[in-house]
């Protein structure tokens, strides 16, 4: 990653990033709006979450569903709807192959193997878990493949032309 993505990232989310971390996803504006990051930290720490949502205008936004009966609704047409499944299970192989890739190019294929084998879901939730909107949304932004994630790009609309002019400095004073 570029060191301005970079430090416009750690901005976004408030804290320094650990590892090798790569930009994902950018927003309308062109800013980093989404981070890869390495299944397994620099000191070995496993961290499951493959891809993360750093804007802070839709990590806002995001938590405003999350707050409210969306991710009800969500489970309900997964319960209802066996295609809307059905995708969500084949995004959650496509996310465990993607960070068994990162893993094995780190040449820590076999440690990421036995710290996510129960944790194969969007995330490192279990399988079918739509408990983090913010995770769903960050793998349809970048990869394009996540029915959760479609889902809450649909319902949040076009906010980040609607109230974002490419500077997201006041989303971040603003979160603070």
């Amino acid at each position: 990653m570029e060191a301005a993505d970079r430090e416009i990232a750690e901005r976004q989310l408030g804290r320094h990033l650990r590892g090798g971390i790569e930009a994902a996803s950018r927003c309308p504006h062109g800013v980093v709006q989404v981070i890869a990051t390495p299944p397994l930290l620099p000191d070995g720490t496993p961290f499951p979450t493959l891809y993360w949502l750093s804007c802070p205008l839709l990590c806002r936004s995001v938590s405003r569903l999350e707050s409210g009966d969306f991710r009800l609704r969500l489970r309900a047409r997964m319960e209802n709807d066996p295609g809307f499944a059905e995708n969500l299970r084949m995004a959650e192989r496509e996310y465990a192959e993607a960070r068994a890739r990162w893993a094995e190019r780190m040449g820590a294929g076999e440690a990421c193997e036995r710290y996510f084998a129960s944790r194969g879901g969007i995330g490192g939730t279990l399988q079918g878990g739509i408990k983090c909107l913010h995770a769903h949304l960050a793998h349809f932004l970048a990869e394009g493949n996540n029915p959760v994630g479609a889902e809450v790009a649909l319902e949040l609309g076009d906010v980040q032309r609607e109230e974002c002019g490419g500077d997201c400095e006041p989303f971040i004073r603003g979160r603070r």
